[in-house]
């Protein structure tokens, strides 16, 4: 048995006009690359309260790091000045590493990560990564930001180069 049917209607459906209720007075970031996109929701958006990964990580840090070699002999400890600039709301670019000067470039993320970018390399590539001190370095890895301590950054980089594999762990403390 088949049943058919059909609806009607008079008017067609219209939208009521919005309420502005005067008790959304609280300011929240409406801009969903943000880091605290909808914080503070219900109110009212306000994008100037926007807080942008790289926001998270530019600044000048105490870097404190141990070099390891293939990961289980330690090479020696270091500390030197690193310097994170923003390029973008994503983009950053981070010198202290080398001593010549050079800059790594990084994308940073709403999940606190700060990840080196890879422009060495294929799937065909022993090593891929960013092109570190040397030519024959690929340097790979992570900062990520403390999220109680909003002065620490955690590295967790690593260096494959003709020699061998060297990991860089440490923290930096926001100067």
């Amino acid at each position: 048995m088949i049943a058919w049917g059909s609806l009607l209607s008079c008017n067609k459906w219209k939208d009521k006009k919005a309420v502005n209720d005067p008790r959304l007075t609280n300011p929240y970031c409406n801009d969903p690359n943000a880091v605290n996109y909808n914080v503070g929701f219900p109110g009212k958006p306000d994008n100037t309260i926007c807080i942008y990964p790289t926001d998270l990580f530019r600044g000048t840090y105490l870097v404190k790091d141990s070099i390891y070699k293939d990961d289980t002999l330690f090479i020696r400890a270091d500390s030197f000045l690193m310097t994170i600039q923003a390029l973008s709301q994503t983009k950053l670019s981070m010198t202290g590493f080398c001593p010549s000067g050079s800059s790594l470039s990084m994308t940073a993320g709403i999940s606190y990560i700060a990840t080196i970018d890879t422009n060495v390399g294929d799937t065909t590539t022993r090593s891929i990564g960013q092109t570190f001190c040397r030519i024959q370095d690929t340097i790979t890895g992570t900062l990520t930001r403390d999220l109680v301590d909003t002065t620490k950054l955690r590295i967790n980089f690593q260096v494959v180069s003709d020699t061998g594999v060297t990991s860089y762990l440490g923290h930096a403390m926001k100067q």
